[in-house]
């Protein structure tokens, strides 16, 4: 009795520490990102050069680059001409810190978990810039690609080991990563191919819907970044997950519509923030709400 105690103390101290890590973790790279998205939006290089104030260019001191603290003590003001620093860069901060700390509790400590984390900083950083630029630099989409096939690589190569995608379960066995559509090959053969079906599936799909649209429509329905994207999202969800991030994307992206408007913009609005909002919400929820789906037909 003693000693399952114990056990259970020291699981539930392991996985505060990892959560707690986790939201550092995130928050640091919430404001790296942001720095390179206003950087990419700015035309600066976004890997050279000392972090600087946008408003007057004075060069931040490490206080000044404290994820969350620094943004709190100077109540959202530059220190050296008091402007005023956007809120998405608090908002980044703490919006990523709580995204790996969930996706680190749904997954477990490995392989998919730190993929998913790496791809929610690509899908944070295309999204700042798509909405200062209407646009989604290929940059993003290439390195969403790199970090799927490091992921397929990474799981292979754990599984031939004899080892689980996962070192740690945080106290729960890890979430399903997709519904399966080869359940009679292996792991991560099943992985690669679910996903390679879903990228196409998604990728090549829109493309053609789009296309078709547009030559009804005789205007453009659907920019070349979100085909990508789509692409790119649809390798890590497979088909059917890739279906329903979709339509929650759409759902999304009218709400998105819907505020621009009462904010009095008019127009075309970026839709890759809607996606990658999607995406996020689909791994963590996805196969809870499609198998709760299925259940009501069969």
């Amino acid at each position: 009795m003693l000693m399952a105690s114990v056990y259970s103390f020291l699981g539930a101290g392991l996985t505060a520490a990892v959560l707690l890590f986790a939201l550092v973790l995130g928050a640091v790279f919430g404001s790296f990102i942001t720095c390179v998205a206003g950087r990419l939006v700015s035309g600066e290089n976004p890997w050279k050069g000392r972090s600087h104030c946008d408003s007057c260019g004075s060069v931040l001191a490490p206080r000044d680059l404290i994820p969350v603290i620094s943004w709190l003590v100077g109540r959202g003001r530059c220190r050296f001409c008091k402007s005023r620093i956007p809120l998405r860069c608090l908002n980044a901060e703490l919006g990523l810190g709580l995204v790996f700390a969930l996706l680190f509790l749904h997954f477990g400590l490995g392989v998919h978990a730190l993929a998913y984390c790496a791809l929610a900083c690509v899908l944070l950083g295309l999204s700042l810039v798509d909405l200062d630029t209407m646009t989604i630099p290929n940059g993003f989409v290439l390195a969403g690609m790199v970090i799927w096939l490091l992921q397929v690589v990474g799981f292979a190569a754990l599984e031939l080991g004899g080892q689980a995608g996962w070192i740690c379960s945080l106290g729960q066995t890890p979430a399903a990563l997709q519904v399966n559509l080869f359940p009679a090959l292996g792991d991560s053969a099943a992985l690669a191919l679910n996903g390679l079906v879903g990228g196409f599936a998604m990728g090549g799909g829109m493309l053609v819907l789009s296309l078709a649209f547009d030559a009804l429509a005789k205007q453009q329905s659907l920019g070349g970044g979100d085909v990508k994207l789509l692409f790119v999202t649809g390798l890590f969800l497979g088909l059917p997950l890739s279906l329903l991030n979709l339509v929650l994307a759409c759902i999304l992206g009218l709400a998105f519509a819907f505020v621009r408007r009462c904010q009095g913009k008019q127009g075309a609005f970026p839709f890759g923030p809607a996606i990658s909002l999607a995406t996020l919400i689909t791994l963590l929820v996805g196969n809870v709400a499609m198998s709760a789906y299925l259940s009501l037909l069969f």
